[in-house]
């Protein structure tokens, strides 16, 4: 498969090549375009399984706040992007991961960068899960 092919399958089926929304942010091989695109299409399938959700069908996890927050990433600067991008790959790999060291580093981690986050003015990237704060925004500066 070429590479404009592979790039291509990403854009048109982004569920198939990622498995976190945040990820199609950080694809070095997508264009903001392209990404805008993928993450679009997720949106759409989230919307979707949201939906069927509330009329009793399911059971999937519903990724749309991930993708709401994936798509105001590319809005953000690169340092604000990149602070933002790796407190929700730490967050995400808590939630996968079922080792207890590791999810004890990981929460550590998350421990540390949210305190770096909090440092700068305004609320801090706001959990994928109830314990978000108020007010949404991602806090995190732009420079």
């Amino acid at each position: 498969m070429s590479e404009q092919a592979k790039t291509d399958a990403k854009v048109q089926k982004p569920s198939a090549h990622f498995d976190e929304p945040h990820e199609v942010v950080v694809d070095s091989s997508l264009s903001n375009a392209q990404k805008i695109r993928a993450l679009g299409t997720l949106e759409q399938d989230a919307r979707q399984i949201a939906e069927a959700s509330s009329e009793g069908m399911g059971g999937e996890r519903n990724k749309l706040h991930d993708v709401l927050v994936a798509k105001e990433m590319l809005a953000l600067p690169p340092v604000a992007a990149a602070y933002n991008t790796v407190l929700l790959d730490l967050r995400s790999r808590e939630e996968r991961d079922p080792a207890i060291g590791t999810h004890a580093q990981l929460r550590q981690a998350i421990a540390t960068l949210e305190t770096v986050i909090a440092s700068f003015e305004g609320p801090s990237v706001p959990a994928a899960d109830a314990t978000a704060k108020p007010g949404g925004g991602t806090g995190i500066p732009e420079t």
